[in-house]
């Protein structure tokens, strides 16, 4: 149970900083950041989330990961167990539901995908997926 004195200082540090006035999906959760998700293909297969705490564990070891069924076009939810001063997003849409991203013989992918930060064509990397942890929205938009 929280404290009813951490509640109030909560409550009113987040209707100072315009918290409030935030939708329920991205008001802000310990250990948890808010996610949108653009360009998602509606009903098809799962969106597949990791979030990364370093340069280190980038691409191999997330801290998190989520798998959830592909709705609309535009996805919001918060993902959790996300901690320290930075993340680094990476998406990927499983339209056949097989559980691992689907290539070709390039090694290029052929399923959606996305990243948070700039990932460029070339695809993410620690330094252009990083973001801050700051209570903002992370904001993705899925290749087509």
């Amino acid at each position: 149970m929280r404290h009813p004195l951490r509640l109030i200082a909560t409550t009113a540090a987040s209707a100072l900083l315009g918290l409030a006035s935030l939708p329920a999906w991205a008001q802000p959760t310990e250990g948890c950041v808010s996610v949108e998700v653009q360009n998602v293909r509606p009903q098809q297969g799962f969106l597949m989330v990791s979030a990364f705490a370093d340069e280190a564990s980038f691409g191999r070891k997330p801290m998190s990961a989520l798998r959830l069924a592909a709705g609309e076009s535009t996805m919001r939810f918060q993902i959790c167990n996300v901690a320290g001063p930075e993340v680094a997003l990476m998406l990927y849409q499983d339209l056949d539901s097989d559980g691992k991203m689907g290539s070709n013989v390039l090694g290029l992918p052929t399923e959606p995908w996305g990243a948070s930060g700039n990932p460029g064509l070339m695809g993410p990397k620690w330094d252009t997926a990083r973001m801050p942890l700051d209570g903002q929205v992370l904001r993705v938009r899925m290749s087509q």
